[in-house]
């Protein structure tokens, strides 16, 4: 291995060095071609745990495509002696499974990205997830489509397609065969957290092999809207108990009567997970107070964002969520996406209290699965020719994509979005509203210009970085 590449996996494992000992469950999820030498790996991701997974899909095989799951031993190889034998030629063994191997050719020689220490898909999800990304060959000549998606589909265990063979194991799909590894947060806030009133029962929840003395929980205490108080409490501060699985320390503190605090869980100076709490009995945000009466613990909202995309209502389901989501957050919204007579024009139209609108498209899947980006810019455009005509050119048009997929899932389909103006709002983006942005009092148009605003830079990042032969 070139000594470029050794540097960028050695800055890798030293930036999560102080809480290394914290993950003694490992896992490598892996999907590959077999060939007379073993498995040609398309896509692996080994995940580094502080809490034992357990696994509902540990294996499949379709002609030569297989994919898989496999507990790492640690005791017998290290995550670093792993990662280094799949990259060379004769790869590194699974039992069970055989030779595993990244390949590499001449013009896709072995590639070792810096280290990404805050992923964006954890920063969405208010989680510290720190990623090393190793690339090697094309992956077209591994898998011819669409020949791979129909080998799936006539397998024991069938798959729609490659990309939901992925998903069900926890994989990306990329241009080149790639090898990830993925640190994921040892110190969280405690999920049973509560505000009762003036009362804040914290806590938090720590991997067994660290230090309580090295834990913080950071807190901003929001009322009305602005920060009225920020802090933090030291572990040493915390009452900790041992369950099962992880060490849980909690502490109190008194809040304002219908107070919404942001809580961050960290170790040795590092934050590794942000989430808010507010009291149930109380609401800043009115519109909230007023959806509760029909869904008092947004559990159908939240089911409704999660769809099981099997149930046949799933994608109408999804579509009243998103409007209802929309309307907490200060937007008017009128859905026509479920009625067949207007579905043919708009799913949803969000207005802000300035008049701008958001011209809403809703999909439980890929962005350009039925042309569904290229409608949408069309729908958007009526919209904008109506405002002309009705000389109203200084109202602001956006149209929004909602995915109920990931955003790892649909990024092949991201550089489209950008550079047709289209803002695309993920799973992970839904989870953090649901879970704080609907709390706090509605502030529809700040969103839409934050909305505005992050279009425009995508489109514009995305034009600089195309090539002068491409444009």
């Amino acid at each position: 291995m070139e000594t470029s590449a050794q540097v960028q996996i050695d800055a890798f494992f030293s930036s999560i060095k102080s809480w290394r000992a914290a993950y003694a469950h490992a896992y490598l999820h892996f999907m590959g071609v077999r060939t007379p030498r073993g498995l040609t790996l398309v896509s692996a991701r080994i995940f580094m745990e502080a809490w034992e997974k357990n696994l509902t899909t540990i294996s499949v095989q379709a002609h030569e495509i297989e994919a898989g799951v496999w507990r790492i031993d640690q005791q017998n190889a290290s995550i670093e002696t792993i990662v280094e034998a799949l990259v060379t030629e004769g790869g590194f063994e699974v039992p069970g499974v055989g030779i595993l191997r990244l390949p590499s050719d001449e013009r896709n020689g072995l590639f070792v990205a810096p280290p990404v220490l805050l992923h964006p898909e954890g920063i969405n999800a208010g989680n510290r997830l720190a990623v090393l990304t190793i690339q090697g060959s094309d992956t077209g000549p591994l898998l011819r489509q669409p020949d791979t998606d129909w080998r799936l589909k006539a397998a024991e265990q069938p798959y729609e397609s490659l990309q939901e063979l992925c998903s069900d194991f926890g994989l990306g799909i990329h241009g080149r065969t790639t090898i990830e590894v993925v640190a994921r947060p040892v110190v969280e806030v405690l999920g049973k957290s509560r505000i009762h009133g003036t009362s804040a029962e914290l806590g938090l929840w720590l991997s067994k092999n660290l230090e309580t003395a090295q834990t913080r929980l950071g807190y901003r205490i929001l009322d009305n809207g602005r920060v009225v108080e920020r802090g933090s409490i030291p572990g040493s501060d915390f009452v900790w108990t041992d369950d099962d699985h992880a060490l849980i320390g909690r502490a109190s503190m008194k809040v304002p009567a219908g107070s919404i605090v942001q809580c961050i869980a960290s170790i040795a100076g590092h934050a590794h997970h942000v989430y808010w709490h507010a009291d149930p009995a109380f609401f800043q945000n009115p519109r909230l107070a007023v959806f509760s009466v029909a869904d008092p613990n947004r559990e159908i909202l939240r089911r409704f964002l999660q769809p099981d995309q099997l149930k046949s209502k799933a994608a109408s389901d999804f579509e009243a969520a998103i409007a209802w989501m929309l309307w907490t957050l200060g937007f008017a919204t009128a859905t026509f996406g479920n009625n067949s007579k207007v579905s043919d024009y708009f799913d949803t139209i969000a207005v802000s209290p300035n008049g701008n609108f958001l011209v809403v498209e809703c999909t439980l899947g890929l962005l350009k699965a039925d042309s569904k980006l290229s409608r949408l810019s069309n729908r958007a455009s009526l919209v904008r020719n109506a405002l002309d005509s009705s000389n109203m050119k200084h109202v602001q048009v956006v149209p929004v994509m909602v995915t109920a997929m990931p955003k790892e899932q649909i990024k092949v389909d991201l550089p489209s979005a950008e550079e047709n103006g289209i803002l695309v709002i993920t799973k992970e983006d839904l989870i953090a509203a649901l879970d704080a942005d609907i709390h706090r009092p509605p502030n529809a148009e700040l969103l839409f210009t934050r909305a505005a605003a992050a279009v425009e830079d995508r489109r514009t990042a995305r034009t600089a970085t195309r090539s002068p032969a491409t444009q």
